[in-house]
């Protein structure tokens, strides 16, 4: 008692760690532990006394108060802990804790959130102190498996564990997964998590991850094994602290690797972090057993299974439990001398070792609304037989099965069509919803009364997890039961059997009912032009306007619509209303949520499922449109609710069905796009970003997407291009070949090529599996063969030979073997063809070209070979399709298709053309050029254009993804993806020579396509028809200064004066003239002249070093400036339009004339602000390199693009 005094003093000094909470808890404890001091004295006394028979009545009593003081010893600890923690929060930097507060992770995640109990007292010793001895002797083995059937009690350990090893000051992370919420079973999400609250816990840690992420936030979306690496070993290497990590329920994360992930990496790193231990359950399940016996983590795993531990002694504890809990249900209830041994001994002896059912039973005799004794009765009372997991080696007659069967009908003993069809509803909303919901919300979103509800699941306590505080979320006690009341081989009552097609497509409908009733144009009151992170009070505005039920709704239609069977013919009935009144107002609150990307998904999968259940093409078409448009402007979407409206819609194709719908909804406020926008969406790209990779391909699966860059190969997600992982290559690759990397035929694996070595990566982990040394080589070729075992590389010793060099490697032990060496005249393509390869290559004898093709064997066998006539200057073979034995060629300037077999060509074509591929089956072929992207479609015998894409400068790669839907092209730091399942196309972009607006008024454009003689200009501001010049000379150069305009031909300026309204003096609106009515026209010497226009002076160049100048208004001609031939003086005769002095070429740093607009940054700026910084307009890709750009009066923004073969323009009013 002295020590306990002395104690409570020294707290009582310690005013820093506690506030008022911490001193009530604090004083309850003390007065606990004197209470118990108080009875060891009576025990102390007694044994003095040699009361030898009362000390032997006391021995319970004893054994007790030694529990008590281990408890409350604990509790205190816990208590410590727990201030001692929250003040290492308290003193966290605020911009630290903005950082990590934004750090992607799962929420409630940790074992002090939800309502897990531990473990009772007396029950699990041994177990518990095997792990308590592990976690406390860090010369044991690093990582401990808790390895046991489901029921057998594996969260309420981890959860004791957590609590213990909390209490020791040891624990720094626990991630408690679970299938009920989808971001706990999410394993990319484990890692994060675990990181966010070491930071919280040890300040030395955090001191390294914060840096991290302000440095590279986007690591939280890299690989596990970059996660692994840069988030936990890292930090915790440097932090220097000894910790215990808790994983609980591993095997209920989503993972498809055969052997468990996240176990694969922690077996890469956990030999680094000697001073970190990993305590992980899960069931053993084929993933989760095979991680464990990876060569890496076999010998660094303790593994201890349940379900292996003797049935006497399991079923100790589960009596110890029964009867601790049962007698605290009698003295809750007054109910005496219950329960007697007997019952106790029938309810041990029928959970068959399983914990799940004696919680199950107790929580049923709980029920607040029956008697214990009757429900002890009726539980005794349940038939003996079973199946599937209720039956397990303890006993045979285990009774799971039965007592949830029991449990339903004592709680419905009366059949009602009307309650047991409300009773599924609930249940079903219970046990399929995506993420669990409080009572309120399940209500409100199946439309029953919220009495009704919480009445039902009053009944249903024993088998559901829920608070008495309504706005704590409703989820199965234990995954059992779920399983058991969708499996009609276990659950034979038709009352209550959950068919999760049937009702998901229930769950669909209210979905979709609630978002068309709850939703409306601007829902939050979104301030015009701002970003939501900008918003002030957003969480507020959400939390207040958007019920649980709707914020559900919005994200989670889509996952119920995919899963549905039945009749959709209501479902569809829904679905035209929210298409056509309440798509935008879901992509504002999907926006707000952060939930863009799965607005993507939900839409292509809208597409899909409509496809196979409607044949209603326009709903289908309404659909992938939709899909279209926020594909395409993802970027903008995810960042901004409110432009959707400013940009995206804005910039939507004319032709569009969103654009149709809801562009009259638009503000009147907001930026119109006059010129520059896609006729449709055929024309143009789906989604493309900023990615400087030298090589792009598919996954067989055609859900991703990986790019290569001299440092990194990133995994896309091909919806989107969202980035989802980055492998991080151990040195640079090749730079300039595009064949460098190749996924395995199951998509698990990436095998990349270095300089010196082949390195295999397993995408899920991130990690390198393998890296064997291939020697160096150049014009490399990369092939996987269908069965995975092998690949093979193809290249030359050095990049002048006509020599190639044949390996393969075996994947599974690494070794090489080499076939021979091959020689092509013409570049070589190497293609898997079962377990073994295919070469083809190209021999000429004389003029006549041979196409051979050769058996990657044990030597290099030729197994067929083609003449496809004579050899051209130039000729080159761009791309082979082995299904068809077609090959593409292009020579200087011409492009051809040619059938191998017979020599017929398919296809024949001017112009040069840099990049070739086939669809996978042959029917479809691309090539890029510098100004577009062309796709042709076989049919009737030939090749025949099916569609162009416009697009600058484009030199780079193409790939057609595995079901020929979509274009994958790379170039020029670019990534873009074109869709190819509409109808054809032809390129409708408006293509001008030149374009230019007048400096002061900023009312019309002026364009003329090039080598074209005739100009339109056109009115901004009226819908007045268009004045037509016929100039009768090709055009090559426009510009206006002042009121003039002048077009530059080959042999000829001639100039214009135009009025204030873009028409040629004198002329009516829509009337053509030409060159009658111009003010003056000069001949010009030979050659191609540069034509600008400073300070009312036109200054032309000639083909020489001669500058030739002429008056603006008359055309006159003054001093000539004769250039010296030995410097580069002529640079300066650029484009300079208008004397517009802050007009910058190749620019984007220019305001207008009031200052009004302004385009931040030198080059490739996202957004359009003011100069108060509202963003006005987002800005696509491909226009954030306009070489010209200008504003007037605030207006008006013009943005000039180039490629190749033409040019086009933006131009915005505002």
């Amino acid at each position: 008692m002295d020590r306990l005094d002395r104690l409570c003093s020294e707290e009582d000094n310690d005013d820093g760690l506690w506030d008022d909470n911490d001193h009530e808890h604090r004083t309850r404890l003390f007065d606990t532990l004197r209470l118990i001091v108080d009875n060891g004295n009576v025990l102390y006394n007694r044994i003095n006394a040699q009361d030898y028979k009362e000390c032997q009545d006391d021995i319970q009593a004893a054994s007790a108060m030694a529990d008590d003081i281990q408890d409350a010893a604990i509790d205190y600890q816990m208590a410590l802990q727990r201030a001692m923690y929250d003040q290492s929060c308290r003193l966290i930097d605020a911009a630290d804790l903005s950082v990590l507060n934004n750090c992607r992770r799962a929420h409630g995640a940790g074992y002090q959130h939800g309502d897990r109990k531990d473990c009772l007292g007396g029950t699990w010793e041994t177990v518990l102190n095997d792990i308590g001895l592990w976690a406390r002797d860090f010369k044991k083995p690093p990582v401990f498996w808790l390895n046991g059937l489901a029921g057998t009690g594996k969260s309420t350990i981890a959860q004791t564990v957590s609590e213990q090893v909390f209490a020791n000051g040891l624990l720094g992370a626990s991630f408690f997964c679970s299938r009920d919420f989808e971001d706990r079973s999410d394993l990319r999400l484990i890692l994060p998590t675990l990181a966010f609250q070491l930071a919280h816990k040890y300040p030395t840690f955090r001191s390294v991850l914060v840096p991290l992420l302000r440095s590279n936030p986007d690591i939280v979306h890299e690989s596990l094994m970059n996660q692994m690496g840069e988030l936990i070993v890292k930090p915790l290497k440097l932090a220097d602290v000894w910790t215990v990590i808790v994983i609980d329920a591993l095997d209920e994360c989503k993972d498809e690797e055969p052997q468990s992930a996240i176990l694969s990496v922690l077996g890469r790193f956990v030999k680094q972090i000697p001073k970190a231990k990993f305590f992980i359950t899960g069931r053993p399940e084929p993933r989760i057993k095979d991680g464990f016996r990876l060569p890496l983590l076999v010998d660094s795993t303790d593994v201890f299974v349940l379900h292996d531990v003797q049935p006497s002694l399991i079923n100790s504890d589960i009596r110890v439990f029964l009867k601790h809990e049962l007698s605290e249900v009698a003295r809750r209830r007054r109910v005496e001398g219950w329960p007697r041994d007997e019952h106790i001994d029938l309810l041990c002896s029928r959970a068959g070792g399983l914990f799940v059912y004696a919680v199950a039973t107790v929580r049923f005799l709980d029920t607040s609304s029956r008697l214990p004794k009757q429900q002890l009765d009726q539980v005794l009372n349940f038939p003996e037989h079973t199946v599937h997991e209720g039956k397990t080696r303890f006993n045979s007659k285990t009774t799971l099965d039965s007592l949830y069967t029991s449990i339903l009908k004592a709680a419905f003993s009366e059949e009602d069509p009307g309650v047991d069809l409300n009773v599924r509803s609930t249940i079903s909303a219970v046990i399929l919803l995506v993420n669990p919901l409080p009572p309120p919300a399940i209500a409100e979103l199946i439309g029953l009364d919220p009495d009704e509800v919480s009445l039902f699941l009053t009944l249903l306590q024993s088998l559901l997890a829920f608070d008495e505080d309504s706005s704590q979320p409703v989820k199965p006690f234990h995954k059992s039961f779920p399983d058991f009341i969708t499996d009609p081989s276990r659950y034979t009552d038709a009352r209550f059997l959950i068919s999760p097609k049937i009702l998901h497509l229930e769950l669909a409908m209210n979905c979709l009912r609630a978002v068309n009733d709850g939703l409306e144009r601007n829902l939050l009151s979104l301030p015009d032009y701002a970003l939501n992170s900008e918003v002030e009070g957003l969480e507020t505005r959400i939390d207040d306007r958007i019920s649980d039920a709707l914020r559900y709704a919005c994200r989670s239609w889509h996952s119920h619509l995919t899963k549905t069977e039945g009749d959709v013919a209501d479902v569809i009935f829904h679905l035209r209303v929210f298409l056509d009144e309440k798509f935008m107002a879901w992509l504002e609150v999907v926006s707000v949520l952060g939930e863009a990307r799965g607005a993507i998904v939900g839409l292509y999968q809208l597409t899909a499922w409509l496809q196979e259940v409607s044949e209603n093409k326009e709903l289908v078409d309404t659909a992938r449109d939709y899909s279209q448009f926020v594909r395409t402007f993802f970027e903008s979407i995810s960042v901004s609710a409110t432009h959707i409206y400013h940009s995206a819609l804005e910039l939507s194709p004319f032709s569009s069905i969103v654009r149709k719908r809801y562009y009259p909804q638009r503000h009147t406020r907001l930026p119109r796009v006059m010129v520059g926008t896609w006729q449709s969406w055929e024309e143009g790209i789906i989604i493309s970003i900023k990615n400087r990779c030298l090589s792009c391909t598919w996954s067989p699966c055609g859900q991703f997407i990986a790019t290569q860059s001299l440092e990194a190969v990133e995994i896309r997600d091909s919806l989107s291009l969202e980035l989802l992982s980055t492998l991080k290559l151990p040195r640079p690759i090749y730079d300039g070949y595009e064949n460098i990397f190749v996924y395995s035929t199951d998509g698990r694996f990436i095998a990349s090529l270095s300089r010196t070595s082949l390195v295999i990566w397993d995408i899920e982990t991130g990690g390198m599996t393998k890296e064997i040394d291939q020697g160096g080589a150049w014009d490399v070729s990369l092939a996987w063969s269908l069965d995975g075992s092998t690949i093979c590389i193809v290249g030359r010793g050095d990049p002048w030979s006509s020599a190639y060099v044949v390996h393969t490697y075996d994947v599974a032990s690494g070794a090489t073997h080499s076939h021979g060496t091959l020689k092509s005249i013409s570049g070589l393509h190497l293609w898997a063809y079962g377990t073994s390869f295919r070469v083809m290559t190209a021999e000429l004898a004389g003029l006549a070209c041979t196409i051979n093709i050769f058996k990657v064997g044990s030597i290099l066998t030729k197994i067929e070979f083609f003449h496809i006539g004579s050899w051209k200057d130039g000729f080159e073979i761009k791309s082979f399709s082995q299904t068809t034995h077609r090959i593409s060629s292009s020579s200087y300037n011409n492009l051809a298709i040619v059938d191998i077999r017979d020599s017929r060509y398919l296809l024949k074509e001017e112009g040069y053309s840099s990049s070739h591929c086939f669809s996978s089956d042959g029917s479809l072929f691309a090539a890029a050029s510098m100004g577009d992207v062309r796709v042709w479609k076989y049919a009737s015998d030939s090749y025949a254009r099916w569609r162009v894409f416009s697009t600058q400068d484009f030199t780079g790669v193409l790939r057609f993804s595995p079901t020929s839907s979509s274009l994958l092209g790379r170039a020029d730091g670019i990534l873009k993806l074109w869709r190819l399942d509409g109808p054809p196309t032809d390129d409708h972009r408006d293509s001008y020579n030149q374009l230019v607006i007048p400096s002061r008024c900023g009312r019309y454009i002026v364009a003329s396509h090039k080598g074209d003689s005739v100009i339109t200009i056109t009115n901004l501001l009226s819908r007045a028809p268009p004045c037509v010049i016929d100039t009768g000379m090709a055009m090559k150069r426009l510009t206006v200064t002042g009121n003039i305009l002048l077009a530059l031909g080959d042999d000829t300026i001639t100039a214009w004066w135009l009025t204030g309204e873009g028409m040629v003096d004198s002329v009516l609106p829509g009337e053509r003239v030409g060159r009658g009515n111009s003010i003056w026209t000069i001949p010009l010497q030979s050659g191609w002249p540069c034509l600008f226009v400073q300070d009312q002076t036109v200054v032309v160049k000639d083909g020489g070093t001669v500058i030739h100048t002429y008056h603006t208004e008359t055309g006159e001609v003054l001093e000539p400036v004769q250039l010296n031939p030995h410097r580069q003086e002529h640079h300066w005769a650029g484009t300079l339009l208008g004397n517009m002095d802050s007009l910058r070429k190749c620019g984007w740093n220019t305001t207008s004339e009031d200052g009004g607009l302004l385009l931040r940054n030198t080059l490739r700026e996202k957004w359009v602000k003011d100069l108060e910084g509202n963003h006005l307009l987002w800005l696509p890709v491909e226009w954030r390199d306009s070489k010209h750009i200008a504003s007037y009066d605030s207006t008006v923004l013009w943005l000039e693009l180039y490629g190749e073969r033409s040019v086009w323009a933006v131009v915005i009013k505002f």
